[in-house]
C-alpha cells in the first residue's frame, strides 16, 4: 500500500532523487540530474602502481588521461582524448558551459627528463572546451619569463636549446585553471623558472591572473617562492590556494591553505601548516558556504588522504584560529592504523571537524575497507563529489602495498559525515580506469544560488590610500599594531609532559617531536620576555633561477651560494619598536602595553619576512614564511607575530597610524640598529636600499685581523680546539676550512664534541637546529660566538640552569644523575678577543656583522673565485617591480588622458635607459609603435607619467607594451590590452 501527499517541486525533486539513489546504489552508474566531467586514467591492474600528480609531483601525470562526460543516464563520451599526452585540472565555468583543464601534449618517455624528476621537456597548457559544441580554444602558449639577468635563456625554448644558452631541461607548467568574478582565470605556472627551496616537491608554480581569452597575464603571488597549488575561488571572491611552506629551518614537508584577493593583496592564513607532515591541499566550497579540504601525507599516499570541512567561509569567526598549543585544540577525529584517534593542529581553525574520520592521513595502509579520499568538488543540493579508493592506498609496506589505487568518483550526499565506507554512493568506478577529479557540469548558481563569486576591487593604486604613496606607486605599505601580542614560541606537544628548557628546543637532544621550535611551529630564539622586544628587521628574500644546464649552470646544483635556508636573504631595514611619550615616559597604547607599531614604505612584489630583535640586534623571533605587498597596497593588520588566536590590537589606535608618525623609508636607504658608546641602541643609516652580509665579504676579514693571531695552527691546539687560520677549499668541497669549523659542522668532525649522539648511527653529531658548536641557525642569541663576541650569555639563561660536562667533550663528566637530555654549553672565560691580548677589541659594527650574519642563515657565496663567479650570492634575481596604473586592464568608459607607469629594483637598482614604452594606436601626435619612454615625466619616487594632449575617446582594440630592465640585467614587462568607449549616459 503506498500514501500519496502533495510536494512541492523541491521536495519531489527530493524525493525522487533519494528513491533513484536506492534503487541503483548497486549499479556502476547512479542516476544522477547533471553530467559530471572527470578525468579518466589508465590504471595498471592491482599489481602496479601508476604516476599520481601530488604536491611532490604536481606534473607527474600519466599518459592517456583523458577529458570525460558522464551523463545522467550513465552513458559517456571522450571529450579530449589525450592520446600519449594527458589532461588534468578540469574545472567548469560560471555558465556551466565550459571546462578549463591542462593538457600535456605528450608523455612518451623521449619527452621525459630523467635527469629532472620526469619532467616533461614540452610542458603543460590551459585550454578549454565548450561542452556542447565540442570548440577547444588554446589559452597559454609555453610563455617562459625567465630572470634575464641571471643567465643566457632562450625565452622560445626552455628545455633544451643549445649549449650556449642555459636551459630548464623541462617545459613551462600552466595548471590549475579556475575561473573567477569578472572574466578572468586564475592558474599556476612556473614559467619564471624558479626552483623551489627545498626538494619537496620538484616545480615552483606561482599565481597568474589572466583574462578569459588568455591576455593581460599577471603575476599575483611573487611570495610564493616554494609553491602554489590548485587555485579554489569563494563565494566572497577571495582564492585559496595551496601553499608550501617549508621557509628557513622548518620541515621540508609542510603544505598550508591561504587565501588572497584576485589581484594579490589580503594573503591570509586558512589552515596554517603546523600539522607534522601534513599536506593540506585539494579543495572545494559547498552550497551551505562550508570549506571542504583534503589532509595527506605526500609522495607515498597518490595524494589520498582524510577530508576536513570548516564552517562557512563568507562569516568566519575572529579570532579564527584555537591556541599555539597542539595540546589545547579540539580534537579532529581521524583513524590511525585502525584506531579512531583525536588529531590535534597548532592553531587548529574553529569550527574544523573530520568530514572522513574513519581514513587516514597518515603514512600508512587504509584498513576495514575505510581507503582514502581525493579531489572534493562541490554539487547540487549541498552534494559533495568524492575520489575514493580501496584498498591500502600507499605504496610501501606499511603493511601492505597492494592491490594498487583503484579510484572512483562517489556522492557523499548532503556533505555528511561518512563513518564508514559503505555509505558512500557509487558514480562511477571502472577497474580498467582510475576515475578522478568529478566536477558537476551545472551553473555555479546550482550550486551557490548566485552566478559567480563576489567581485573584489582590484587595487586602485590611485594615492588615495596613503600619502605616502603616490598615484602609480610601486611601493607598498606594511606594518603591525603591537609585538607583544604575540604567539611565537611553540605548542607543546603529545610528546612533552615535561617541558625542558621552559618549552623551548633543547640543546642537542636525541629525541624527536620534544618541542616543535623552529621546524615545525614557532621560531623563538632562546629565553626572553617582552620587555626583550625592541626592533623589527624587515629581510627581502629573492628567488632562484633552475639553472640546470648550459653556462654559469648545473644539473646538480642551480645556487651558488649556502645558508641555512637554502635563499637569499637581505635586510631592507632595522626598525625601533620603543616610542618616547611627550612626558618622557615609554609610549603604551590603549592595552596598556608599551606601543610597539610600526610603518614602513618597502618595494612592491618583493617577497620579504619579519624578524623581532633584541637590544643587541639578535633575532628573539623570526616569521619563517614569505610576505608580500603588491604596487599601491597598505597592510597594517598584523595584528602580532604569529597572533592567531588573539583579538588584534586595533592599528588604527596606534602611534603609527597617527598622521604625525614618520614612515620609515626603505626604498632609498637602509636604517640598521648600531649602539652608542655606553651601550644604547641607536639607529644608523646604510646608503643602499638592502644590506648584505655574506663570509668572504664581512666575516672573514674580522677572523683574518682579529681571530687567527690565536686561533691558528692545529685543531687541537688552538684556543677552544677552533683553528681558523686555515681558508683553504678541500677539493670536492664548496665551503673554505674556516667556514666549516665555525658554521658548517654538524658531524662534528672538528673541536669539541657533543656529549650527546645525533641520529641513529650513535656517532658525535649536533642535532636540534645547531649548526656547529659555536653557532645554532638563525639564532646569534643562542650561539657561543655571539655569546664570546659579546662577553656574557644572551640566550635567556644561566650556567647553572641546566647541567653541562665538566670535561668538555667527555659524556661520563656530565654530573652525577643529571638529565642528559638538558645538557647544554656554557658561556666560560672571556670577551673575544681577550682583553690583554695585543688585538684590539671588536667594535659595534663588527660584532653586529657577526650577529646579523649568523640571523641570516650564515651566508656564504660558493661561486667566488670560480667559474661560476657574479652568480652566487650577490646576484639579483628579482626582476623589477613594474606596475601600470593608467589604462586598466579592462573596458574603460570615458577618454584615456594619462598613462603612468611605476618601476623600481630594490637592489641593483634600475637601468633608466632600458625604460621601453610603445603603443599599438596613434599617442597625440605619435604615430603607432612609436618609442613613447622619452616623453614620460618623472612625477613622484619610481613614477612616470604621460598627459595626453589630447585625450582619445575611442579605441576598439588597444594595447600597450611596458618594460624596463634593472643593472642585473633582468627585464619586467607589461603587454596591457584595454579598450576605450565613451560614457554611456
Amino acid at each position: 500500500m503506498f500514501l500519496f501527499r502533495i510536494l512541492n517541486p523541491k521536495q519531489l525533486k527530493q524525493s525522487i532523487k533519494i528513491f533513484l539513489l536506492f534503487l541503483l546504489a548497486s549499479f556502476d552508474v547512479i542516476a544522477i540530474d547533471y553530467s559530471v566531467v572527470y578525468v579518466r586514467q589508465p590504471r595498471l591492474g592491482d599489481n602496479e602502481h601508476t604516476l599520481w600528480p601530488e604536491a611532490f609531483s604536481p606534473a607527474s601525470v600519466p599518459p592517456g588521461s583523458d577529458l570525460m562526460l558522464l551523463k545522467p543516464d550513465g552513458s559517456e563520451e571522450i571529450l579530449v582524448d589525450a592520446g600519449y599526452g594527458a589532461v588534468t585540472d578540469p574545472f567548469v565555468s560560471f555558465d556551466g558551459n565550459w571546462v578549463y583543464y591542462s593538457f600535456f601534449p605528450d608523455l612518451v618517455k623521449d619527452n621525459i627528463n630523467s635527469q629532472q624528476n620526469n619532467l616533461s621537456r614540452l610542458g603543460a597548457d590551459i585550454y578549454k572546451i565548450n561542452i556542447e559544441t565540442r570548440e577547444i580554444i588554446r589559452l597559454t602558449h609555453q610563455e617562459f619569463t625567465p630572470n634575464t639577468g641571471s643567465g643566457n635563456w632562450d625565452t622560445n625554448n626552455p628545455a633544451n636549446p643549445g649549449p650556449e644558452y642555459n636551459a630548464l631541461g623541462y617545459g613551462i607548467f600552466n595548471l590549475g585553471p579556475a575561473p573567477i568574478a569578472g572574466g578572468k582565470i586564475i592558474f599556476t605556472s612556473n614559467r619564471n623558472g624558479f626552483k623551489p627551496a627545498n626538494a619537496y616537491t620538484t616545480l615552483n608554480l606561482q599565481l597568474f591572473v589572466m583574462d578569459e581569452d588568455g591576455k593581460n597575464v599577471e603575476l599575483v603571488s611573487p611570495m610564493t617562492l616554494g609553491s602554489a597549488l590548485h587555485p579554489t575561488p569563494l563565494t566572497d571572491g577571495r582564492v585559496v590556494f595551496s601553499t608550501y611552506e617549508s621557509q628557513g629551518l622548518r620541515d621540508l614537508r609542510l603544505w598550508g591553505l591561504w587565501a588572497i584577493h584576485p589581484d594579490g593583496q589580503n594573503w591570509e592564513p586558512i589552515v596554517s601548516a603546523f600539522g607534522h607532515a601534513s599536506v593540506f591541499h585539494f579543495m572545494t566550497q559547498i552550497s551551505d558556504g562550508k570549506f571542504i579540504f583534503e589532509d595527506y601525507y605526500n609522495r607515498n599516499n597518490f595524494g589520498f588522504g582524510t577530508l576536513y570541512a570548516l564552517p562557512d567561509m563568507s562569516a568566519p569567526s575572529y579570532p579564527q584560529f584555537f591556541s599555539a598549543s597542539a595540546v589545547q585544540a579540539p580534537p579532529i577525529l581521524q583513524t590511525v592504523k585502525g584506531k579512531l584517534r583525536p588529531y590535534r593542529l597548532p592553531f587548529s581553525p574553529k569550527g574544523i571537524y573530520a568530514v572522513t574520520p574513519t581514513t587516514s592521513s597518515s603514512d600508512s595502509a587504509a584498513v576495514d575497507g575505510q581507503g582514502k579520499y581525493t579531489h572534493p568538488s562541490a554539487a547540487p543540493d549541498n552534494d559533495l563529489l568524492v575520489v575514493w579508493s580501496d584498498g591500502p592506498v600507499n605504496r610501501l609496506k606499511r603493511p601492505w602495498p597492494f592491490p594498487s589505487v583503484d579510484s572512483g568518483i562517489y556522492l557523499i550526499e548532503k556533505s555528511n559525515i561518512v563513518k564508514d565506507a559503505k555509505e558512500l554512493i557509487k558514480v562511477r568506478n571502472d577497474p580498467a580506469y582510475n576515475e578522478v577529479w568529478p566536477r558537476a557540469v551545472v551553473p555555479y548558481e546550482a550550486i551557490h544560488g548566485i552566478k559567480e563569486p563576489k567581485q573584489l576591487a582590484w587595487l586602485p593604486n590611485d594615492g588615495k590610500i596613503n600619502s605616502n604613496l603616490a598615484k602609480g606607486s610601486p611601493y607598498g605599505l606594511v606594518g603591525a599594531s603591537s609585538f607583544y601580542n604575540r604567539e611565537s614560541s611553540p605548542g607543546a606537544t603529545r610528546h612533552a609532559a615535561k617541558l625542558p628548557f621552559d618549552g623551548l628546543d633543547e640543546f642537542n637532544t636525541r629525541g624527536k617531536s620534544k618541542s616543535s621550535n623552529w621546524v615545525l611551529q614557532g621560531a623563538d630564539a632562546g629565553k626572553y620576555s617582552n620587555d626583550d622586544i625592541w626592533a623589527v628587521r624587515i629581510i627581502a628574500m629573492e628567488p632562484y633561477s633552475d639553472k640546470n644546464y648550459g653556462p654559469g649552470g648545473s644539473n646538480h646544483r642551480s645556487e651558488f651560494y649556502i645558508n641555512h635556508a637554502r635563499e637569499r636573504l637581505r635586510i631592507l631595514g632595522e626598525i625601533p619598536l620603543r616610542k618616547i611619550s611627550p612626558d618622557g615616559a615609554e609610549l603604551l597604547d590603549y592595552t596598556g602595553d608599551p606601543d610597539t607599531s610600526f610603518l614602513a614604505k618597502i618595494p612592491a612584489d618583493v617577497p620579504f619576512t619579519f624578524q623581532a630583535l633584541d637590544r643587541n640586534g639578535s633575532v628573539l623571533n623570526m616569521s619563517q614564511t614569505w610576505h608580500q605587498v603588491r604596487p599601491g597596497e597598505v597592510r597594517t593588520n598584523c595584528g602580532g607575530c604569529h597572533a592567531h588566536s588573539q583579538i588584534p590590537v586595533d592599528f588604527e589606535n596606534t602611534a603609527a597610524a597617527n598622521k604625525e608618525y614618520k614612515v620609515w623609508d626603505l626604498t632609498q636607504n637602509t636604517p640598521l640598529i648600531s649602539h652608542s658608546n655606553s651601550g644604547e641602541p641607536k639607529i644608523v643609516y646604510a646608503q643602499s636600499p638592502a644590506v648584505d652580509v655574506e663570509f668572504y665579504k664581512d666575516i672573514r676579514p674580522i677572523l683574518q685581523n682579529s681571530c687567527v693571531s690565536c686561533h691558528k695552527g692545529s685543531d687541537e691546539e688552538a684556543p677552544g680546539r677552533l683553528s681558523l687560520d686555515n681558508t683553504e677549499l678541500p677539493s670536492n668541497s664548496l665551503i673554505p676550512n674556516d667556514y666549516a669549523r665555525l658554521c658548517a659542522d654538524k658531524e662534528a668532525n672538528w673541536g669539541y664534541p657533543p656529549v650527546l649522539y645525533a641520529g641513529k648511527n650513535k656517532k658525535p653529531g649536533w642535532n636540534q637546529t645547531n649548526a656547529s658548536r659555536y653557532i645554532r641557525m638563525f639564532q646569534s642569541r643562542r650561539s657561543l660566538l655571539t655569546w664570546k663576541l659579546l662577553g656574557k650569555r644572551v640566550d635567556g639563561w644561566s650556567n647553572t640552569d641546566h647541567p653541562t660536562e665538566t670535561v668538555l667533550g667527555d659524556p661520563s663528566t656530565i654530573p652525577a644523575g643529571a638529565n642528559t637530555g638538558l645538557v647544554d654549553i656554557d658561556y666560560t672565560g672571556s670577551i673575544m678577543p681577550p682583553p690583554n691580548s695585543n688585538v684590539a677589541p671588536l667594535d659595534d659594527a663588527q660584532k653586529l656583522a657577526f650577529i646579523r650574519w649568523i640571523d641570516l642563515g650564515c651566508p656564504i657565496d660558493t661561486a667566488k673565485n670560480t667559474d661560476k663567479d657574479g652568480f652566487g650570492w650577490f646576484l639579483d634575481e628579482t626582476r623589477p617591480t613594474l606596475t601600470l596604473t593608467s589604462p586598466k586592464s579592462s573596458k574603460q568608459q570615458g577618454p584615456l588622458t594619462r598613462i603612468i607607469i611605476g618601476f623600481d629594483d630594490y637592489y641593483s637598482g634600475i637601468d633608466l635607459k632600458s625604460f621601453s614604452v610603445t603603443a599599438n594606436f596613434d599617442v597625440d601626435d605619435k604615430a603607432a609603435n612609436t618609442q613613447l619612454s622619452q616623453f614620460f615625466i618623472n612625477t613622484s619616487p619610481g613614477v612616470y607619467e604621460y598627459v595626453l594632449k589630447t585625450p582619445i575617446t575611442m579605441l576598439p582594440e588597444a594595447m600597450l607594451d611596458v618594460s624596463i630592465k634593472d643593472k642585473q640585467g633582468n627585464i619586467n614587462k607589461i603587454v596591457r590590452t584595454f579598450t576605450v568607449s565613451p560614457i554611456k549616459n
